[in-house]
Parts: C-alpha cells; structure tokens; sequence
C-alpha cells in the first residue's frame, strides 16, 4: 500500500508531504486548485511518462518520492533482489527529472530502469482515468477482463504451452517446404531440372567446339582451296619435297669428300619426315572440307538444344553444370525431409488435437464465467442506478471445427465482446459505440468492485471516476468504493459531498498566493474541517448551521454503512 508522498518542484507545487490511509482517500478542493498536479506527480514516480514542463517555473528539476509498504508478492522480490534493493518492510521509489529532461530513478537507494520500475509498480498501484475508460470500450480487452474469473488459473497455462508447441511444430513444417503436396511438386520440379540437362548429354565446352566447326563448314571452300594451295607447294610438281630429295642425294655423293656432311644429311631427311606428317594432316583437311548439309544441320541443331538448356539454367554450360549439381543435392535434402515432414505432420495431429482440447475447455470455462458475469455487472450497475441495464458478453461463434486452427491466438478461438444497453427498448449494441463518459465511470466502478476479491494490487487510484454523477447516485458510487478500499487501498479524486463523507482520509488540496506567486497545498483534513468540506461540495454555506447538520447526517450515514460493512 502507499504509506506517503513527498512532492517537490512540480508544478505550482513547492514542496508537499501527507501521508495515506489504509483505506478510502479522497482528495477533493476546488475546481482548479491544483488535485490534478498530485495525480500528475504519482503517475510520474511510478514510471509513467511525463513533460519536463512540469517542472515548477524558476526551478532546475522536479522529484518525487513515494514509499509503498512491501506486499508478499515474489515478482516484486524477484525484481528487488536481482538489483540487491529488497526491503522486506517498505519500497521507496525516488524520481527525479533534470530541466534537460534526464531522469534519475532509484528504488530504496538504488538505480532501476524505467522498463523495471514499471513492472516493479505495475504489482504496487493501478492508476484509473479516462485512459482507462478508453481501454475498457475496447473489444480485444473484453476477453482478459472474463479470464480474471476464471477458477482454473492453470488451464489458460495449459493451453498456452500447447499453443506454443504447435507454433513450434507448424515452424518446423513450414522450414521442411510447408507440405507434403508441396514437397512432391518440388521434387517433381527438380527431377524434370534435372532429367532435362542430362538428357542433353552435353559435354564441357561443346558449344565452343560445335561453333568452331560451324564456322569451318561455313567457309569450306576457302578452306578447301588455301589447303589445296598449301599441299600443292610441299607435294606438287616441283615442291619442296623434290627439292629436299635432290639436296639430299647430293650431299650424299659429297660424304666421301666431307664425313661431316652425314649430318646435314640427316637433318634433311628429319625435314623430309615432319613436311611428309603435315602433308597427311593437310590431305586429311582437304578430306573433311566437304561441305555436308546434313551435318551443318545437325549442328545448328546441337546448338539450338545447347542455347535452350543455357538459356534456362545458364547463362553458360560452365553454370549449367554448377546448377545441376545444386539441384541433385536439393533433390537428395527434400527427399529426405519427405520422411521427416511425414513424422512432424503425425506429431502435429497430436499437438493440435491437445490444443483445440484446451481451446474448447477455456471457451467452456469462459461461457460459464460469462454467465455469472453478466448477473454481476447488472447487479452492480443497478446499485448505481442503472435499474433497466442489459449486458450480455457476447461470443462469436465458428461455423465449424475445421477453422479452429486458423482461429487459434495465444487466448484461444473466442472472440468477446460487450453488449449494452441502459434503456427498455435500446438495442444492445457494443460497448464501445453507446455507452457515455459517466456510465463508463459507472461501469469501471462496477468492474472494480467484482474483482476487488481477485485483483493482487493493492492501491488503486481513481482520477474523477464519479464523472457525470449525483445526487443518490453519487451515494451508491462512494458505497462501492469504501467496498472495494476494504480489501483495497483507494485514492480518489472527487467532487462529490458523498464521497467526501464516506472517506476514511480527506485531503484537501488549495491554492495560495505568496509574494505575488501561486502556490499549490494540500492537508489532510480533521473532522471539523472534514464536516466543513461535505458542506461546500453540497453547495451549503460553510459554517452554517443547516449546511453543517446536512454534512453530518451524510458523514454519520456513509460511517454507520461502514461499519455495516466491516461486521461483514
């Protein structure tokens, strides 16, 4: 709970110190006397955002200290011990805001991150203005405010675990190519791949060599002729073979006058020998210099084929080749994960049949709690004067089970919603389209008063929750707030004379003028003082008589329910 509050440089307050009551605290004053600023400054020292412009004009930074008896909740341990800040008596939590913007949070003396203070104080207080008006219209909340009933806390656990082995299976399955449909069309893509560059029974470099021969059957003729030419010149009439014989024989006849002259012999006749290889290799061209049409088509047909296979898994037969190797390897990886998809399918029937299991349970749980929901927020809500209410929690229904997967989240399938309506004859309708600003703080008032005996936090705020209330009604309302503060702290914001009178605390909060500046206060409130306060909301005059016994006729009515209440 919070024990007290210690403000300084905020706003147009100097520096301020009070302490709280166990129970129902309200904080009332005039319109405009600054009630707002306290809210403002607690929502900062819990974590909240807020503007440096907050900080009182003239000054260099504003602080905030807030000091909480410690509950016996072991996240709150958890989160103390893992900073060695755990104090088994108090958490004082220290905020404090630089004019640059920085800010400085410590926790019995200790640095925390802000992320950590909020989870710290998320387990402390709750803080309930229009904001929070705002997040109850909204439908996708419906379904968490329905699962506080529920009386298996642990089946939401279940169902969660399974939910999250079936995201983990159905991940799995995706990175195994989703499907065993999918899979037979991927291997059916790679063996075509596959069948059709090895069917081409291509070679390295074969489209280089087939345009080479192309290119020589396009030019035969000039071939045939220059190779012509050429053979005529070593072996022709004349050539040069008849001449290298006739050198020969002559050198011959010398060798008897010259013995060294058998070496230049040998070295024609080693010329002889090698013109006589090139002359073979020459009529062997001439040979292949026809020009044969069936083989030119044959060709260009080879490499239209070559092209097409380039064209498609190239561009060139060098990535042709490198392409086929991949794709026999991805062949062999999904005909292997075939088997291994087939045994993560048979273990996700498994799971997803436990999941849809516990789906159906939560929804069976949440029907029943829904029930008794309904009764017990038009009950309430009828104390609050709204006697021809209708609420309904509305589920939305599957057409059948066979989209139950494609329906699941990490709540289930149900889809909620509230349906209300205030007046005989009005049509229900969504919450969020019809209800106003003071049955909304009706129907937050209501909501808070069924969970009061679930809800784990123990300071609850309410910043002008009696919004758009009056008269008797605003009775019921200060009613159900000293129920909640009997097993909750509650501090409140209020400019109701009914509220003021059912208070445990009151705080009144002023303005004051000091050396031309304006100054912002607050005292809690003795009884006189507090009779004087109930007077002034119920627009009597102060201090007179009439306005005085009304005060005390509304105090000692809100204490006798009290009491009333405590005996319970």
């Amino acid at each position: 709970m919070l024990k007290s509050i210690q403000i300084e440089n905020v706003a147009l307050i100097d520096k301020l110190e009070f302490d709280f009551s166990n129970n129902l605290n309200v904080l009332s004053g005039e319109t405009g006397a600054g009630k707002s600023i306290i809210i403002d400054a607690l929502n900062f020292v819990i974590g909240g955002k807020t503007s440096k412009n907050l900080i009182k004009q003239g000054c260099t930074y504003m602080k905030v200290c807030a000091v909480f008896s410690c509950p016996n909740n072991n996240e709150i341990k958890e989160i103390l011990n893992s900073f060695d800040a755990f104090d088994e008596n108090e958490i004082i939590i220290l905020r404090k805001m630089q004019k640059d913007g920085r800010i400085d949070t410590r926790v019995n003396g200790v640095f925390i991150p802000n992320t950590i203070l909020k989870n710290l104080t998320s387990n402390l207080i709750d803080i309930h203005g229009q904001h929070e008006h705002q997040n109850l219209l909204q439908d996708k909340n419906h379904i968490l405010l329905i699962d506080e009933f529920l009386t298996d806390k642990n089946l939401k656990k279940i169902y969660k675990d399974w939910f999250q082995k079936l995201q983990d299976i159905n991940l799995k399955i995706n990175e195994l190519n989703g499907s065993t449909q999918n899979q037979e069309r991927l291997l059916d893509l790679y063996n075509y791949q596959i069948n059709e560059i090895e069917d081409a029974n291509i070679k390295e470099q074969e489209d280089e060599i087939l345009i080479q021969k192309k290119f020589l059957l396009q030019n035969s003729e000039k071939v045939f002729e220059l190779l012509s030419s050429s053979l005529e010149t070593l072996n022709g009439s004349n050539s040069i073979i008849d001449k290298i014989k006739g050198v020969s024989n002559n050198l011959n006849n010398l060798i008897k006058y010259d013995a060294s002259l058998h070496q230049l012999v040998e070295r024609l006749d080693s010329c002889k020998f090698e013109i006589l290889d090139i002359i073979s290799i020459i009529k062997e061209k001439i040979d292949q210099c026809d020009f044969n049409n069936n083989e030119f088509e044959e060709i260009d047909n080879r490499l239209d084929k070559i092209k097409t296979i380039k064209k498609k898994y190239g561009p060139s037969l060098e990535d042709v080749f490198e392409f086929l190797n991949k794709t026999k390897k991805e062949y062999e990886k999904v005909l292997y994960s075939k088997d291994k998809l087939k045994e993560l399918l048979k273990q996700k029937e498994e799971i997803l049949e436990k999941t849809i299991f516990y789906a159906k349970k939560l929804n069976e749980e949440r029907l029943q709690v829904a029930k008794q929901f309904e009764k017990n927020v038009k009950s309430e809500l009828k104390d609050l004067g709204m006697k021809n209410v209708s609420f309904v929690v509305d589920f939305k229904k599957l057409e059948n089970e066979e989209t139950f997967e494609y329906n699941l989240n990490d709540l289930g399938f149900d889809k909620i919603r509230f349906l209300f309506s205030a007046n005989i004859g009005q049509s229900l309708k969504p919450l969020s389209e019809i209800i106003s600003g003071g049955e909304a703080s009706r129907f937050m008032l209501a909501l808070k008063n069924i969970l009061a005996d679930i809800d784990s936090i123990s300071s609850m705020v309410f910043d002008e929750i009696d919004t758009g209330i009056s008269g008797e009604m605003g009775y019921m309302v200060a009613c159900k707030m000293a129920n909640i503060s009997r097993k909750h702290q509650i501090m409140t914001v209020s400019h109701l004379p009914q509220i003021c009178a059912m208070a445990d605390e009151n705080i009144q909060v002023y303005k004051f003028v000091q050396d031309n500046k304006t100054f912002v206060n607050a005292k809690i409130l003795s009884k006189n003082e507090v009779l004087n306060e109930i007077a002034r909301l119920s627009g009597g005059v102060i201090n007179n008589v009439v306005s005085l016994e009304h005060a005390k006729e509304l105090k000692s009515r809100c204490n006798n329910y009290k009491e009333l209440i405590n005996k319970s």
